[in-house]
């Protein structure tokens, strides 16, 4: 899918030259049909570029005259939310593989004003990847107790949400067991997933 290829598509853009200004984006072709989870984590993989060059600010809402949705776009986005104000972190993604996109951030939370580090990862293969998250230079460590995982997957991915399930695809929070600066994780197929670091 071409959203996700265009990851790094601002990477090299010149800062001196004219500005971009990113007013939409989204996945469109057959794979998106009406909002799919293969669309949603090819769109994360956009953001997570764009959080490495500039802001955004976008919405998708599915809504007739009685009822609304969101999109799996829309829910990814809520893990894009506290990026407003947050401090990107320098980070090294060693991989073999070309499905894996990561970035970090730091930042306080807007509902307990604690401070943490969000690691986000794309997984936009069709394989359960291992991945070991090593958090160095911090003055304090990684709490267990506090910190979480959401992801965002489903059985398929062409899942969306609709009037009659509008909760198919959306993020599920738990509790990181094995949180700590130096940790193995497994990524989901099809996902995008956030790990909340409380430190």
């Amino acid at each position: 899918m071409d959203t996700f290829s265009n990851s790094s598509r601002f990477d090299k853009t010149s800062r001196s030259g004219p500005k971009v200004f990113v007013s939409e984006y989204a996945a469109r072709d057959n794979d998106a049909r009406n909002g799919t989870l293969l669309a949603a984590v090819a769109e994360a993989a956009f953001l997570i570029g764009l959080e490495r060059n500039r802001n955004w600010i976008p919405d998708t809402i599915a809504f007739n005259s009685y009822q609304s949705y969101g999109t799996p776009s829309y829910w990814l986005q809520q893990l894009f939310i506290e990026s407003s104000g947050a401090l990107y972190l320098n980070s090294t993604l060693q991989t073999s593989s070309n499905s894996i996109l990561a970035s970090a951030i730091r930042y306080k939370s807007s509902q307990d004003f604690k401070t943490y580090l969000r690691v986000k990862v794309v997984n936009f293969g069709s394989e359960i990847e291992k991945l070991r998250i090593c958090i160095n230079g911090l003055s304090s460590k990684v709490q267990q107790s506090g910190s979480t995982k959401t992801v965002l997957t489903s059985l398929n991915k062409m899942d969306g949400n609709s009037f009659s399930e509008p909760n198919k695809v959306v993020p599920r929070k738990s509790a990181l067991e094995n949180a700590s600066n130096n940790m193995v994780v497994l990524i989901t197929p099809y996902s995008v997933t956030s790990f909340d670091l409380l430190i």
